[in-house]
């Protein structure tokens, strides 16, 4: 997939609210598209996010839909935003829009809820974060894993309480067993174990162990649910991953979907003192 610069929720939210405000006029996408001097399809993809938009394509959208002031100026400065290349693509390592996908609803979700076959990566320490890597990317040079490595550390910006862009990420994880023991080596337990209970202590960090007692459950893979700041602008997004793949889901009925089996997760998962107890018994161990 061509990689396409800047954060794509924020293109998507740009798309979202120009098509709102064409279709409160009762404008067809032609008409508009004739007005502007581009192509049909070139709109349909500035409505749907899919490229970077101009930003003399949106101002002059803006002025054909004769958009409140206000309105307008939270659009041009998406405009803006939507052209800003990501942290993450500073990094200068191969990536596609999925990477941009998961980093940008991060970056600008209010909430995410996450069942995690292994540790989160919001939450694994660089010695664990390569230990899966290394592994999964046995075709890349090692200067690029490390890379790889260093976005998913930094990654974790968005849950720090010091946090200054925006509020740090509501972050709820349920944490399978099997994460605590599927490790490389003692250390990197132990670290990991330690960050883990550290994380815990912070307001806007809740996680939860789905014991092995718990037998099989509705889910199958690594999930997570992203809920938006802004209902108004953005929607709940939902990430799926899968071997070498990840999937993103925005249709009600997926979205319903994936609640319900988080729903499932959480009656079965342990509450946090025992979770509490399940790390401090590992890292005593």
């Amino acid at each position: 997939m061509t990689v396409t610069h800047g954060p794509v929720v924020i293109r998507r939210r740009l798309g979202h609210v120009l098509k709102r405000l064409r279709s409160d006029r009762n404008l067809q996408l032609a008409e508009v598209a004739k007005r502007l001097e581009i192509s049909p399809s070139k709109l349909s993809r500035i409505e749907t996010g899919a490229v970077e938009p101009k930003y003399r394509d949106v101002r002059d959208l803006l002025e054909i839909y004769d958009a409140p002031t206000e309105e307008r100026d939270r659009v041009l400065d998406w405009a803006t935003e939507a052209k800003s290349p990501g942290w993450w693509e500073r990094h200068d390592v191969p990536s596609d829009e999925k990477l941009n996908m998961l980093l940008s609803l991060e970056k600008e979700s209010r909430s995410k809820r996450t069942y995690a076959i292994a540790v989160a990566g919001l939450l694994q320490t660089e010695a664990y974060a390569r230990s899966m890597l290394g592994p999964t990317q046995l075709d890349v040079p090692a200067d690029i894993v490390d890379r790889l490595v260093e976005i998913r550390i930094r990654r974790a910006h968005v849950i720090e309480l010091g946090r200054t862009d925006a509020p740090p990420l509501e972050t709820h994880i349920v944490l399978d067993e099997v994460a605590l023991h599927r490790v490389t080596g003692p250390e990197i337990a132990r670290e990991q174990v330690r960050l883990l209970l550290e994380r815990m202590s912070q307001p806007n960090v809740t996680l939860q162990i789905l014991p092995f007692s718990a037998g099989w459950t509705r889910a199958s893979s690594t999930f997570s649910i992203f809920d938006p700041r802004d209902p108004a602008t953005d929607w709940p997004v939902v990430n799926v991953e899968s071997t070498e793949n990840d999937d993103y889901y925005d249709s009600e009925p997926m979205v319903a979907s994936y609640e319900s089996v988080w729903r499932d997760l959480l009656t079965k998962a342990l509450d946090e003192a025992s979770t509490r107890r399940v790390l401090l018994d590992r890292l005593a161990a």
